[in-house]
């Protein structure tokens, strides 16, 4: 995008006003010199709702604050609902430029119309966002005399944005023994799911385990988010927020990307830690690639998400041969899948059908998922759900899968993991692979 001249703005923006006729909401989007979204989001440091997303490895990062309109629904027509919001919204916006994202969460659970997590939509008031180097800044605001103007001096306040460098406390060690929500549960649980399994009620289940972490000082989720993405590259680090505090990590799952027509997603299932050696990694490598248990249960995985793109009509979805996706402390079998989207389906609604896919539930899904809450001692609330954005227009959009990640309030953090039961599976290696994963987070907690 080229820059917008000062005097191109003020007239772009004044055409806007005048078009929005004092009704609906103006969007201004526009190049900046060079900002980090993660900085700026700490250094205005807004309550919440926030959103910030972040891949190092391709140079993309996207902070949100300060909503203008947002949604809250349960259910399970959440994601229709929230769709049916989406181009209400889309039809009072007034652009100057693209139209803007919107922040997305869904919760693992549906829950019901009284009871549960809430998905949510917001309209950010602010966003940054940084691709390859390029920084764009989208701002809203009401429609109605004078917005042109707060919008051009909003506008300035960015071009000239200041970081305030707030260095975080000492870092606290992790502690040798963490309090795991509801005790000793998992390995029976374990074993009864794979009796259940062998019964026929389902053909694979995820199970997770919730651990408590409290200290005397606050945790910083900021100083936390630099630590995630300074040492998970590949990842996409994220920040959303609940009501019981905020959700920070860094996930290796994407569960659904749209641009330009082209549908993305991914199969990440099946584990394992990383070698101390060179030689010793290889040779964990290669157990994974050539382990019935953990190809089943990718394969399930990855057969799952194929049929549920063409439930709705995504053309010529394909897989390739899973490879291995190299992690800081452990490996995944990673499958991606592409195809092209039909002209008359919307980002939220393919979405809803994807989530949540065998490697954070079960298979089949609808056998699976009502045995969980009967495991599980703790509420999964945003982990293991889909957090993200969608541009107003619902046809492109990112959503993730919130993995690797803890909640943090005030000095308080539940960190979450969890692992895949199918056939064969062994109480004592799916403990280690939860713990395995959580020191991803663990590891990060500042």
């Amino acid at each position: 995008m080229e820059p917008v001249k000062l005097l191109d703005e003020a007239d772009l923006l004044a055409k806007a006003e005048t078009q929005a006729a004092g009704t609906g909401l103006i969007s201004y989007e526009f190049v900046v010199p060079e900002l980090d979204p993660l900085a700026v989001l700490e250094t205005l440091d807004e309550p919440a709702p926030r959103g910030y997303f972040e891949n190092p490895s391709r140079r993309r990062a996207h902070a949100a604050g300060a909503p203008v309109r947002q949604w809250r629904g349960r259910g399970e027509r959440r994601f229709a609902d929230a769709d049916d919001w989406l181009k209400a919204t889309d039809a009072q916006l007034t652009c100057v430029g693209a139209r803007p994202r919107i922040i997305a969460t869904f919760p693992f659970y549906p829950g019901t119309e009284l009871e549960g997590a809430e998905a949510r939509l917001f309209l950010p008031g602010w966003q940054v966002v940084s691709e390859d180097g390029v920084t764009t800044v989208t701002l809203v605001e009401p429609a109605g005399p004078g917005c042109a103007a707060r919008l051009a001096v909003r506008a300035d306040g960015f071009r000239r944005f200041s970081y305030r460098s707030t260095p975080p406390s000492p870092r606290a060690p992790v502690p040798t023994v963490l309090s795991e929500v509801g005790g000793a549960w998992f390995p029976s649980a374990v074993l009864r799911a794979t009796e259940l399994i062998k019964e026929g009620s389902f053909e694979k289940i995820v199970l997770s385990r919730a651990f408590d972490w409290r200290r005397n000082e606050p945790f910083s989720a900021y100083a936390t988010l630099h630590r995630l993405r300074r040492g998970n590259p590949q990842c996409h680090t994220f920040l959303v927020d609940e009501d019981e505090g905020c959700l920070v990590g860094a996930t290796p799952e994407t569960l659904l990307s749209l641009f330009d027509g082209a549908v993305r997603s991914e199969s990440v299932a099946g584990t394992t830690r990383r070698g101390e050696s060179a030689s010793e990694d290889a040779s964990l490598a290669e157990a994974l690639l050539t382990s019935d248990k953990d190809r089943r249960e990718h394969t399930a995985v990855t057969a799952s998400i194929l049929r549920r793109l063409r439930m709705v009509g995504v053309l010529a979805a394909t897989s390739r041969h899973a490879e291995l996706l190299r992690l800081g402390n452990v490996m995944h079998l990673r499958t991606p899948i592409e195809g092209t989207m039909p002209a008359d389906r919307r980002f939220l609604e393919v979405a809803g059908e994807l989530h949540p896919t065998p490697a954070v539930g079960g298979k089949p899904r609808a056998l699976a998922l009502p045995f969980i809450p009967g495991f599980e001692p703790h509420q999964r609330g945003l982990y293991t759900g889909a957090v993200g954005w969608v541009r107003a227009d619902g046809q492109s959009g990112k959503l993730f899968v919130a993995l690797r990640c803890a909640r943090l309030k005030g000095a308080s953090a539940r960190a979450f993991a969890g692992a895949g039961i199918v056939a064969g599976s062994d109480p004592g290696a799916e403990a280690t692979e939860t713990e395995m994963k959580l020191r991803t987070i663990l590891e990060a907690l500042i």
